[in-house]
């Protein structure tokens, strides 16, 4: 690897504005603001490690969602590779050890997600998560970072955390993980279960724990996909993303994300 050039940004507090930020709706946990300062306190009174800016790398990465369309593509996926939500325990169910994990949600239903960790595997979490994740996680690669969820976060790593990282990936938690791996160092990123749209009844590759969504209609490249607003919304942020950073994205699978990807002039941004 010879690239060796990776750069963030080094902000004091009066200079950083949540609602500034690129994507127009920031993620944002479902529990209160005084449990996230107890949650993000709580992790990092665990003392792990940082997650810490690397060189460039120039191999491709590939970031598996939990879209539906995992259950015919996950035996494509290629090392390196970093998981989110239940993407984890599915690739592990199917005997794939994904190389990192990513997870960005402080509500305790998420730690369901997580119930086999691996030795191989680098969980590379969000101070806001559930404390019940460092119990499972004991013994393993645990590294943190913080997530923007606004600024009394900003203002409590100001006074306790100074120097650790602080990522605006957008509104969920595949999103994050795309900022993430650049922090990494990686620049090429092959998406798996970035779907976005349900099929068949389902929005995942298997169970989901979290709370029903309202479900919408968004019709490109000529098709309906039922889908719910924060689905819809993410594809949104991840058509800003790469038409905005110095990146190489294939996204695998047939989803609502892909028909966008493929029919641009149908797609009415929010920007």
């Amino acid at each position: 690897m010879n690239a060796t050039h990776n750069a963030i940004k080094i902000s004091e507090p009066k200079d950083i504005s949540i609602e500034a930020l690129p994507y127009k709706y920031p993620m944002r946990s479902a529990v209160t603001l005084d449990a996230e300062l107890r949650q993000i306190k709580d992790c990092v009174a665990q003392k792990f490690q940082r997650v810490m800016l690397q060189g460039l790398k120039q191999e491709w990465c590939s970031v598996v969602g939990y879209g539906p369309s995992l259950r015919d593509t996950w035996k494509d996926i290629t090392h390196p590779c970093v998981t989110v939500s239940g993407a984890h325990d599915f690739l592990v169910a199917c005997g794939v050890v994904p190389d990192f994990h990513v997870e960005c949600d402080g509500r305790e239903h998420k730690t369901k997600h997580l119930e086999n960790p691996q030795s191989g595997c680098a969980y590379l979490m969000a101070s806001i998560c559930n404390p019940r994740m460092w119990e499972l996680l004991k013994g393993h690669d645990v590294r943190y970072w913080h997530n923007a969820n606004g600024m009394h976060v900003v203002n409590w790593i100001y006074e306790h955390d100074r120097g650790s990282i602080l990522v605006a990936g957008g509104s969920v938690v595949g999103l994050s993980a795309i900022h993430i791996m650049g922090l990494l160092g990686y620049r090429k990123f092959r998406l798996f279960g970035f779907d976005g749209n349900f099929r068949e009844g389902a929005r995942h590759a298997g169970p989901h724990f979290g709370p029903p969504q309202k479900v919408i209609d968004r019709k490109v490249g000529g098709k309906v996909w039922k889908t719910t607003r924060q689905m819809s919304n993410a594809c949104d942020e991840f058509t800003w993303l790469r038409d905005s950073c110095d990146c190489e994205f294939e996204v695998v699978g047939d989803g609502l994300l892909k028909a966008m990807l493929d029919t641009p002039s149908e797609v009415v941004s929010w920007r």
